[in-house]
């Protein structure tokens, strides 16, 4: 058996996935190769230009640029390319060509133009419904020529559900992904849920170290749709309730917004904020992060397919909030036992869940932080997720 993964993004949650399937599988004693369209330690190919009407990710989806691919990496027929992300045009080629294809779908852009899957009442298929929410999220003449652009998304999403429906299989990181794309007729049959996105580095256990201050991490990008702006104002709110609290985010400093929104709260003295790091240091630098944390914060504004940060900070031995309701993040923790889940939406309610969860005695959460690293460890156990891929490369094979 052998197996080409293809990767188009060096974007750290998708990238460490990536890269932990690649090790993973190796390791299992696959015959396993990478090539991925930025500079890396693997096999360079060479990314497409940027079009003049269309992005990149248009030109990387063409027939053109797949057939290149193809033509330089001679997959064997009967062997197995594994599309990290959205290279979904590489498939109905590469299937003609009897190579099974397997594509995994960890975020929304097979079933929302945006990724998002922000607007309910939009379901990409209706013109109507899509020239409405382009134009809720364009600004300036481009909410102008929604209607125009609705007709361009329309295609766009056909094109991306045929392509990906041509795999031989489609792997979905968490049950609320199968679910969704089963709503949206993707084939059922071959939509196979497997928790790749939890699979993880030898995460030690962070020893707990509190200090004189309850402290919250927030270890996700700091954008708005992650729901670092609603944390700011919720932290805010529960730091008028008890000064005794302290917030982290590690690469806050990357966003202007942030670090205004910081300042205009007053809360400059009660959140530390730094630099972003690669991936790889990020890791090594874990354990100083975490130490002193007593809660990780998850609170995605919108459906979240998975959570890396909420599985790695579980691994090290740390309870984790997340939003109620929130898709794979509620997949991932358990109410109450090894974290909670949270009203993230509702400022007043997220800021009295902090502020409830500040109280709470350190060796309650020290219990919680343990039973989460458990809970995690066997829910998740990487073997057991690398057993379920190979067990799909053999039988669509």
């Amino acid at each position: 058996m052998r197996v080409r993964i293809l990767t188009e993004t060096d974007l750290r949650g998708v990238y460490a996935t990536t890269l932990l399937m690649y090790k993973k599988l190796s390791e299992a004693g696959i015959e396993v190769n990478m090539y991925t369209t930025f500079k890396s330690d693997f096999n360079y190919i060479e990314p497409p230009r940027e079009g003049k009407l269309f992005g990149r990710e248009a030109i990387l989806n063409s027939e053109k640029y797949s057939s290149k691919v193809l033509s330089e990496i001679k997959p064997e027929k009967g062997s197995i390319i594994h599309l990290a992300n959205a290279w979904h045009g590489i498939i109905p080629l590469a299937e003609k060509m009897g190579v099974k294809t397997v594509i995994n779908v960890q975020y929304w852009w097979p079933t929302c133009y945006f990724n998002s899957m922000e607007e309910n009442f939009c379901d990409c298929r209706s013109i109507t419904k899509l020239s409405k929410c382009i134009g809720m999220k364009k600004k300036g003449m481009r909410s102008y020529t929604s209607l125009a652009e609705a007709y361009y998304a329309v295609k766009k999403m056909e094109r991306i559900k045929a392509n990906v429906s041509s795999a031989s299989a489609i792997i979905a990181v968490s049950k609320v992904v199968k679910d969704v794309l089963v709503s949206r007729g993707f084939p059922e049959d071959k939509i196979r849920i497997i928790n790749v996105n939890a699979l993880a580095s030898n995460i030690d256990y962070v020893p707990y170290t509190p200090s004189s201050k309850f402290t919250f991490a927030y270890l996700s990008y700091p954008d708005r749709e992650k729901g670092v702006f609603q944390l700011l104002h919720a932290f805010a709110y529960a730091s008028k309730k008890n000064p005794n609290i302290r917030l982290k985010i590690p690469g806050g400093l990357e966003s202007s917004e942030v670090i205004s929104t910081v300042r205009d709260l007053g809360i400059e003295k009660s959140v530390e904020m730094t630099k972003r790091v690669p991936y790889e240091k990020y890791l090594l630098s874990l354990k100083q992060i975490l130490a002193d944390v007593d809660f990780v914060v998850v609170p995605s504004l919108y459906i979240d397919t998975w959570g890396r940060v909420v599985i790695e900070s579980m691994l090290a031995g740390r309870p984790t909030i997340v939003t109620k309701g929130n898709g794979g993040l509620i997949e991932q923790v358990n109410d109450g036992v090894d974290g909670y889940h949270v009203n993230t939406y509702d400022i007043k309610e997220f800021g009295e869940a902090l502020y409830k969860v500040s109280l709470m005695p350190r060796e309650e959460v020290r219990k919680m932080g343990l039973i989460a690293r458990d809970n995690a460890s066997k829910k998740f156990d990487n073997k057991v997720i690398i057993d379920q891929l190979i067990s799909t490369y053999k039988e669509i094979l």
